[in-house]
């Protein structure tokens, strides 16, 4: 059996930083990454314009805008992890073999990434679209 590639690997180490820059980092089993405020005080400069250069903490917002900012978190959560599963299938493909199963799971996971990457900037316009009435 060959040798794990070691982590992290170049390829998903690129997805990682663009994915840092919206707050993403690995974290240890059991620990929660959910924290609304924590995690807004990280993203809410994404949101700021000329007309609106100051954007409020996760408190200062409407309900309506508080939960299209759960939704846009919620869906770089959802990126995150299915960035770690592309990593571990990508991994388990030089492990001993390409095999079709791994091939074929691999490909769906890298799909769901790029699925829940967009819908992440769909879920970033329509928080922006709030904001900005």
């Amino acid at each position: 059996m060959s040798a794990l590639p070691e982590l992290p690997n170049r390829l998903f180490s690129n997805g990682r930083s663009v994915l840092a820059q919206f707050g993403y980092r690995p974290v240890d089993a059991g620990e929660v990454r959910e924290d609304w405020a924590e995690m807004w005080d990280h993203l809410r400069g994404d949101f700021a314009t000329a007309a609106r250069p100051l954007v409020p903490g996760y408190a200062g917002l409407t309900a309506d805008q508080q939960a299209a900012a759960r939704t846009y978190m919620s869906c770089r959560l959802i990126a995150d992890r299915n960035l770690e599963t592309c990593e571990d299938l990508h991994v388990r493909l030089f492990s001993g073999g390409i095999n079709t199963d791994l091939v074929e799971r691999y490909s769906v996971a890298r799909e769901a990434y790029e699925d829940s990457v967009e819908a992440f900037g769909d879920a970033g316009e329509a928080l922006a679209g709030l904001l900005s009435r």
